[in-house]
């Protein structure tokens, strides 16, 4: 057959089949002005092009520190475009938004932190590069391919403004082939009750950061348990890779991280937690 008959079998364009001619990608037999293609030839190339392409593989990163400082420069600058390139590129060469998050993101976040509280960075400087941290994390929130393992509400308790924790368990989550409804922050009980009913969750995960909201973060345990709905809230100092682990291995008990149960710390301290560290699924 000649080549626009099997641009066309191939469903695409003249020009696009004479290019793989010219590049060996498809045999063709020139005669005369034209191109005559073997329909076997055509047949294997229409085979080859229908099998999935194999992952990228992975880059393996042989120096974490170096790219916290890295990143950790771009955030004191305020150099967005650089700044998300740097955490596309990893994301792009199939590192897991955990390792992400758990060797990249927080870390930087935590250094910002302690600049805060130090006094060398105003919280205009640590609101910035949270924010692009934020924004870096939006560009990992597609759901790969493949059928869903459930359903997960995330969100935050009333008195807990600090959204990035939540976040970067719903990037995680979402990596992970769960469908997730994030409802960002300080979402009241009854809402929260509700669409987890509606959205029939599998699960509801909440996350705290601010000492402040612990309260709060009881009373919708307390709620959710009486509505028969299960959780697990992380509090600071748990990890995303140890939540996302108790999420997959569908062993949740309706449980809370130890952080829970501790009376809040001197203000300072507090403060510091709220603004800068955020350790809560993330360190």
């Amino acid at each position: 057959m000649d080549l626009k008959d099997a641009a066309n079998q191939l469903g695409v364009h003249y020009q696009t089949a004479y290019q793989w001619v010219r590049e060996g990608k498809l045999r063709a037999e020139k005669i005369g002005a034209s191109y005559n293609v073997d329909e076997e030839d055509l047949r294997q190339l229409i085979q080859q092009r229908s099998k999935p392409a194999p992952p990228p593989p992975k880059v393996k990163v042989r120096d974490w520190h170096q790219q916290k400082e890295k990143l950790l420069g771009h955030l004191l600058r305020g150099e967005e475009l650089q700044a998300r390139s740097q955490v596309q590129r990893l994301a792009d060469g199939n590192v897991s938004v955990v390792e992400i998050c758990e060797q990249l993101l927080s870390p930087a976040l935590a250094e910002i932190g302690e600049r805060w509280a130090e006094g060398s960075l105003t919280i205009a400087e640590e609101h910035r590069a949270s924010a692009i941290v934020e924004r870096s994390l939006a560009n990992l929130m597609l759901s790969p391919a493949g059928r869903p393992k459930g359903v997960v509400v995330v969100a935050t308790p009333p008195g807990d403004e600090h959204s990035l924790p939540a976040t970067m368990a719903t990037a995680a989550l979402r990596n992970n082939r769960w469908i997730t409804h994030h409802l960002g922050t300080q979402v009241p009980a009854d809402d929260l009750v509700k669409i987890s009913k509606d959205t029939g969750a599998d699960l509801v995960v909440l996350t705290v950061t601010n000492p402040q909201a612990l309260q709060a973060a009881k009373s919708l345990e307390k709620r959710l348990e009486e509505e028969g709905i299960p959780y697990l809230t992380g509090g600071m100092g748990s990890r995303l890779g140890d939540l996302l682990a108790a999420i997959e291995a569908k062993s949740w008990t309706n449980s809370s991280s130890n952080a829970l149960s501790e009376e809040p710390h001197a203000q300072r301290r507090d403060e510091r937690s709220a603004h800068g560290t955020e350790n809560s699924l993330r360190n």
